[in-house]
């Protein structure tokens, strides 16, 4: 049966592709998503998967597949029926007062459907489609055997093809398990509790399973239903830097953010902003985070030489990577928007076309990474609809500022910055001490030295001066730097909006200055 189906299920990929010209290699995005949405819903993930690859396909090609139509014919509502009292273990009347028999979306993996439970709540069911996951395995494992062929072929020689098909095995499953979907809503809500313009849907997980899950409906307009929203009285502006704080807010505290936020999944509801659909999701740890700061910290610095050194420790290396060649690639790359001011800067433009140069020399970034660059362009697609006259790097970068700043002042009160102070203290201090016994040495007259050294004792006593007046100016320099910190970082209690802390700081280096100042004039040496 398995044989009689891969059989016939290679002779419609090879068939499809011929119709729609892909024989001799796709020359044309729309060429490409019309094959895949005909080869039905592993095709169509294989494209949501590349459409997350800037790395791989231009950003004519990604936005094509971001376009995918994944709405396919209903199943009849008794299979749904049958799917729900078979995963509940209860009748469909008793789990709920009203169930729609129409759905409200039908896609190739589910529908969803309206209900009410018996507690008053307003809900939506999202019920898996029967053979749906074993259908897929059985395409993926059709395309591990056609992956070696593929790869021969103009369009697959610039990708790996086994590892796309591996990474669609791995999102399949995820996409599969509505459990993993019911857990990363409630994270996102748990994370975004606190901003009061954000809505995420509550998930009732006595009813949730494998392959169903029961959440709030969100009923609102979607967010790029412009006349709509004018005409319900939205600030457009408004809504394009609210939506840009967010997901910057996600990205950069939360480490935790909705990696398809194409238009489907954002409406307006009651003023708020309500994302929907969590089945696919971005995760920056604090490591990867860190770095992808110092990255965008890079470009906002037009720093070529820190950003080279940035993607070198974000990506992983496949092969010999020539440190020069990556830097004039980068340069090359940036030397295109020398004229242009940082804000006019197309952030996800600039960060594609870095990446790609970066797989041009054997370094490929982490999937959560090509993630949020995909993320990044779907967002400021909505921006540009919400207000053309905002650009993102208008709201990232005094947002990207303030977080490195906050971030590097978190690391002020680390255990490990406090270990590596206590190194230097304590290597400063043996330095003092190699000093002070180096003076003592000249004191003894036991240095040995081929200069005949006169009124040593005098000598000795003017380094000495020198020494402590060197280290105590440092001080004042520490006390001076550190408290412009705290002060930029507006941060503690305030003095007429100004930081406590950090006007102590300069008061402390000030009269410490002054000291040193007077002492310096008092021993005639200014």
């Amino acid at each position: 049966m398995k044989t009689n189906y891969t059989k016939k299920r290679l002779r419609e990929i090879v068939s499809v592709s011929v119709k729609h010209g892909l024989k001799g290699g796709i020359n044309n995005p729309s060429q490409l998503r019309e094959a895949l949405e005909e080869l039905g819903p592993t095709f169509i993930k294989i494209g949501q998967i590349l459409s997350t690859r800037p790395d791989i396909l231009s950003k004519e090609y990604i936005l094509e597949l971001q376009r995918l139509q994944d709405d396919v014919k209903p199943e009849k509502f008794e299979m749904v029926k049958n799917a729900i009292e078979s995963e509940l273990n209860n009748s469909l009347e008793e789990n709920f007062a009203i169930f729609e028999e129409e759905p409200i979306a039908s896609a190739s993996l589910s529908q969803v459907h309206y209900a009410e439970l018996k507690t008053g709540e307003k809900v939506v069911v999202k019920v898996q489609r029967p053979n749906a996951k074993k259908m897929m395995m059985a395409d993926i494992d059709i395309l591990r055997k056609l992956a070696p062929f593929i790869n021969l072929t103009p369009t697959g020689s610039a990708m790996d093809a086994k590892e796309v098909i591996e990474e669609l095995a791995a999102a399949t499953k995820k996409e599969l398990d509505f459990i993993n979907e019911a857990k990363n809503t409630k994270c996102f809500r748990e994370k975004n509790k606190d901003v009061k313009f954000i809505l995420c849907p509550k998930i009732y997980e006595d009813y949730c399973t494998e392959k169903i899950i029961v959440m709030d409906y969100i009923e609102g307009i979607k967010i790029d239903n412009i006349d709509k929203l004018k005409e319900e009285g939205y600030d457009l502006k408004d809504l394009a830097t609210k939506l840009t704080y967010n997901y910057f807010k996600q990205i950069f505290e939360d480490g935790f953010f909705h990696a398809d936020p194409h238009p489907g999944n954002i409406f307006l509801c009651g003023r708020k902003i309500g994302y929907i659909d969590f089945g696919l999701m971005g995760v920056l740890d604090d490591n990867l985070r860190k770095k992808f700061n110092d990255f965008l910290e890079a470009v906002a610095n037009r720093d070529v030489n820190l950003m080279t050194k940035s993607v070198m420790k974000i990506g992983q290396k496949r092969g010999p990577v020539d440190r020069s060649r990556l830097y004039e690639d980068i340069e090359i790359i940036y030397d295109q928007y020398i004229e242009e001011s940082i804000q006019d800067f197309d952030l996800p433009q600039i960060i594609e076309e870095i990446f790609k140069v970066c797989k041009d020399n054997n370094i490929y970034m982490p999937k959560d990474i090509t993630l949020l660059v995909k993320g990044l362009m779907t967002i400021q697609g909505l921006i540009a609809k919400l207000d053309s006259e905002i650009n993102i790097m208008d709201i990232a970068l005094p947002y990207v500022k303030e977080h490195i700043t906050n971030e590097k002042l978190k690391d002020l009160n680390s255990i490990e910055t406090l270990r590596s102070l206590y190194e230097i203290i304590k290597s400063n201090l043996i330095l003092s001490s190699k000093i002070i016994e180096l003076i003592e040495q000249i004191k003894a007259g036991n240095l040995r030295t081929q200069i005949e050294f006169k009124e040593s004792e005098e000598a000795s006593n003017e380094l000495n001066k020198m020494v402590n007046r060197l280290i105590f100016g440092m001080i004042v320099a520490g006390l001076v730097v550190s408290s412009s910190i705290v002060i930029n970082a507006n941060v503690g209690l305030k003095i007429y909006g100004i930081s406590a802390f950090g006007l102590i700081g300069y008061l402390g280096a000030a009269i410490a200055g002054f000291w040193l100042l007077i002492s310096i004039i008092k021993s005639g040496k200014l």
